[in-house]
């Protein structure tokens, strides 16, 4: 299925939905619905049901305008006259030929009932849809057969009577134009973006489609270029890029003569990967994700901001025949650098309807995007669900009026503040999307986070290094990962700016680095991290090891550097000499003696990570070797230390 055009993704990619609503009128057993006693309106009707059948439902409209004109309370004509229309997107007017129908065939009201409530419903008529629901309720044999849609009806009545004060207004600058902007994707310091633009040509009911970027100066969002290297003159679409910007994911689907052009596909929509060339200043030539791709249509790409996660859609035919389903995938970047197997998310997320536009925000957590399978507004609308420490999704909650509305919203990215938003709409000039914002309701935004970014380099030759750089919260969950550039040793990963987290940096052939970052501490926005190679005789200083007090029993939660010197020696064949050192507190003989025991328990800790005791040898210092005066307390800290030198 060809659904590149992203504007009229915007207005929702649609399974077609032939629904025998004619088949139902005309088998009802009530001959006098089948026939209209105006033999033209007749006949018009018969063309009207041979040009639907063969999909030409222009023809078909124009044929039952016909058939109405000569019989205005045709009811088989006003039933399919209805269905056309709803198909086509008209639901309002859909609804007044159903309405028309149920009129001049009150016998009929009860049957057709639910359906007049899904279209109350669908065009914004909340007060009308829980009317008739109620009306339904005084039939006896009545009975809602949709759910989902009495769900939806009693949410949308009670999310207009409590709805906030939102303000969208449309993004300054020169972004928006009399072309269609829309799906934006967000640099995670919330001051760069690449949008997509329409560019029409005359007559053209769709343009072509391209990448721009743009930047926030003074709080006007400027175009600084199309992304020449990546826009070709077939389509593009649905960016997202990672934080820092130097990963890119987006849309490629295959022409009118199947191929991709330049590209190699897998399926009618494929997910390709572009990577950011420092040396260049440009995109280098994307790759088709193969992993991820199949036969099937997949689009939407969305990297968390670490690039650890992919998130995608995915849409695909069951094997039981059932209708189309569209759901949202997920994938994680492996050790290799390459993408794991994607799967699909719960089905607290994935429901029988249509599931797209997956965004993660930078908080990790905050997992943003549109349903029509869940009670709502109308349409698609917008969700969030969070993501728990155990890796489970919490029940999405939806983001309420006015923000989800009876049509359909999509295309939203949420700032760093985790309140400032932006998305797509065309709610001031219809057929023309445009970027707007506004602020997202405490209930549902997303967590304010910090960037930590840098580089790291070898201390000696002062060349990048290609190190794993993370960040953690105090129970050792990874909150963020990403491998430093190899160009340049650029890193950039998000963090919670309200809770203590734990920096890491390590390489198999270099000391780790290590430091806490509390959330009440000021920190640079950008530094520059020194790791120095492993050989002999070179030594690390350990202060992060937590011990209980005044004991050489290690503490029993988490032990970040110890982790890490794990792993170091796990990836390496280094021998180790792990040396104890403590303050001038208590005697000289006990002080020896914690040296010592201390240092033992580091070795066992190593040990149960995996460490060969043969490549560790033991060693107490005591107090008899202080780096500081022991005279304050921060000076008996800093000689509370575990060294670990490097040795033959």
């Amino acid at each position: 299925m060809m659904v590149m055009n992203q504007q009229n993704t915007m207005k929702k990619y649609c399974r077609t939905l032939w629904l025998p609503i004619l088949l139902l009128v005309l088998n009802s057993g009530n001959e006098a619905l089948g026939q209209s006693k105006n033999k033209r309106a007749n006949n018009r009707f018969e063309k009207a049901l041979r040009a639907y059948h063969i999909r030409d439902v222009s023809l078909a409209l124009s044929e039952l305008d016909e058939a109405l004109r000569a019989d205005k309370q045709f009811f088989d004509a006003l039933m399919l006259q209805s269905q056309i229309l709803e198909e086509l997107g008209e639901s309002l007017e859909a609804t007044v030929s159903l309405q028309k129908a149920l009129l001049y065939q009150p016998s009929e009201r009860d049957k057709w009932l639910e359906m007049l409530i899904r279209l109350c419903h669908k065009t914004g008529q909340y007060q009308r849809a829980s009317d008739l629901m109620s009306e339904g309720r005084g039939i006896e044999s009545w009975q809602m057969k949709d759910s989902l849609l009495h769900a939806s009806v009693l949410f949308a009545i009670e999310a207009i009577n409590g709805k906030t004060d939102i303000v969208p207004v449309p993004l300054m600058g020169n972004v928006n134009t009399a072309e269609s902007e829309y799906y934006p994707t967000l640099y995670s310091n919330g001051t760069k973006m690449i949008f997509t633009r329409e560019l029409k040509g005359l007559g053209q009911a769709y343009g072509q489609e391209d990448f721009y970027e743009a930047t926030s100066v003074g709080g006007q969002w400027m175009v600084n270029r199309p992304l020449n290297e990546i826009n070709t003159k077939r389509n593009e679409g649905a960016p997202s890029v990672r934080g820092d910007g130097r990963v890119l994911v987006f849309t490629a689907c295959a022409g009118a003569d199947g191929s991709y052009g330049s590209r190699q596909g897998e399926g009618s929509c494929d997910i390709f990967e572009s990577s950011y060339d420092v040396g260049r200043s440009a995109y280098s030539p994307a790759m088709n994700v193969s992993v991820l791709n199949s036969s099937a249509w997949e689009s939407q790409p969305a990297l968390s901001s670490d690039g650890r996660f992919l998130f995608f859609v995915r849409a695909f035919r069951p094997r039981d025949g059932r209708e189309m389903v569209q759901d949202i995938f997920i994938c994680e970047r492996q050790e290799n650098e390459g993408w794991g197997p994607p799967k699909s998310l719960p089905s607290s997320i994935n429901t029988d309807g249509r599931e797209e536009n997956p965004f993660l925000h930078s908080d990790g957590r905050s997992l943003y995007f549109a349903s029509d399978g869940l009670p709502g507004m109308g349409g698609m609308d917008l969700f969030v669900s969070r993501r728990n420490d155990d890796g489970s999704w919490s029940l999405p909650e939806n983001l309420g009026y006015p923000i989800n509305t009876h049509g359909n919203e999509n295309s939203l990215q949420v700032f760093p503040d985790g309140r400032l938003a932006i998305f797509a709409t065309d709610r001031m000039d219809p057929g023309n999307l445009d970027l707007w914002q506004f602020e997202l309701p405490e209930t549902v935004s997303a967590e304010e986070v910090a960037m930590w970014s840098g580089t790291v380099v070898d201390k000696q030759s002062r060349k990048p290094v290609k190190a794993k750089v993370q960040v953690l919260n105090s129970e050792g969950i990874v909150i963020s990962s990403q491998l430093s550039d190899p160009m340049d040793g650029q890193f950039t990963l998000p963090f919670s700016s309200k809770e203590d987290v734990i920096i890491q940096v390590e390489h198999p052939d270099f000391a780790f680095f290590s430091t806490t970052l509390g959330k009440e501490m000021e920190f640079e926005d950008f530094v520059s991290i020194e790791l120095e190679r492993l050989v002999v005789g070179m030594t690390m200083t350990l202060r992060d090891i937590r011990f209980e007090k005044s004991s050489a029993d290690l503490a029993g939660k988490f032990q970040p550097e110890l982790e890490q010197l794990a792993r170091t020696l796990n990836q390496s064949d280094i021998r180790i000499q792990i040396t104890g050192h403590t303050d001038a507190d208590g005697s000289a003989e006990r002080n020896m003696e914690l040296s010592e025991q201390r240092a033992a328990a580091v070795a066992r800790f190593l040990t149960s990570r995996g460490v060969d005791q043969n490549r560790m040898d033991l060693a107490g210092k005591g107090s008899s070797m202080p780096i500081a005066s022991n005279e304050t307390d921060e000076g008996k800290m800093l000689n509370r230390r575990t060294e670990i030198m490097v040795v033959n």
